[in-house]
């Protein structure tokens, strides 16, 4: 269960998701409902009409949109090539068809952020009984939270996935989504997008970079210019603490390095 205070923790992000509730609810377009929404309330900006599960992430609506669920990462179908599929992804897909149908009446709630670069509509999307679909996939492991576009709500996903980890959840009991440590990291995984655990060892302050160091060999590059956002992490109460850090693998001046954009991409795993 998600506790009050954390989700007090959540800030500036949360307050704007709470500024568009209002409006809604303004407009009549938010409800109550009796589905247990740790993180959004019941809310619909447009109800549609559900012709066609894509995948895990990823909806087909009647009238031929795609939507896309914000704030997840489903394990990848290929459609084309049922064999490279991702691990789980048959999986994921079939959990969510078992929380809808084809013809169900959905509640999509849009975020700040209408389209993704792809032209798929960007919705949290709830389901007929009034669920919201992406804790669902978040709570049994069979998504990652990960934040591609603006999303209010990502402190709070970010705190589902973490119990889903630690309970070894779905995706989470395979090797090919569990967190790797740094001692193991090689060239299978130069320029893949990989979850990276580590105890934070030190800080440095080097060209346009802060760089939080793990284990002393693993660098994690935070730009200074939004630094700001990055205060959790970039204290002296993080010295000695295990981390999880996802993101794009690089090796660069013999060193094994991510460079993060957001905050969502690092993780305390272990609070005081």
């Amino acid at each position: 269960m998600i506790s009050l205070r954390n989700l007090n923790r959540i800030g500036a992000g949360l307050i704007n998701g709470l500024l568009l509730l209002g409006t809604l609810l303004s407009l009549g377009l938010a409800q109550a409902s009796t589905a247990d929404n740790l993180c959004i309330p019941y809310t619909a900006s447009e109800k549609v009409t559900l012709a066609y599960i894509n995948d895990g992430d990823t909806l087909t609506l009647k009238d031929g949109r795609l939507i896309r669920l914000i704030g997840v990462n489903a394990p990848e179908i290929d459609h084309q090539y049922p064999s490279l599929s991702q691990r789980y992804s048959l999986e994921a897909r079939a959990f969510v068809a078992s929380k809808l149908k084809v013809g169900d009446e959905l509640a999509l709630m849009f975020g700040p952020t209408k389209l993704d670069p792809y032209g798929r509509t960007l919705a949290y999307v709830f389901t007929a009984d009034g669920l919201l679909l992406q804790q669902a996939l978040l709570q049994q492991g069979f998504a990652m939270a990960r934040v591609y576009q603006e999303h209010p709500f990502w402190e709070c996903f970010a705190e589902m996935e973490q119990q889903a980890r630690t309970q070894n959840a779905g995706l989470w009991q395979f090797d090919d989504y569990a967190p790797k440590a740094t001692s193991v990291i090689g060239q299978q995984d130069l320029n893949h997008y990989r979850l990276v655990r580590g105890v934070v060892t030190d800080f440095e302050r080097k060209g346009q970079y802060l760089w939080l160091i793990l284990d002393d060999n693993f660098y994690v590059g935070i730009p200074q210019a939004g630094s700001g956002n990055f205060s959790k992490v970039l204290a002296l109460n993080s010295l000695k603490r295990a981390v999880v850090v996802r993101g794009k693998l690089y090796f660069s001046y013999k060193k094994w390095q991510i460079i993060v954009s957001h905050p969502s991409q690092i993780s305390l795993e272990n609070p005081p």
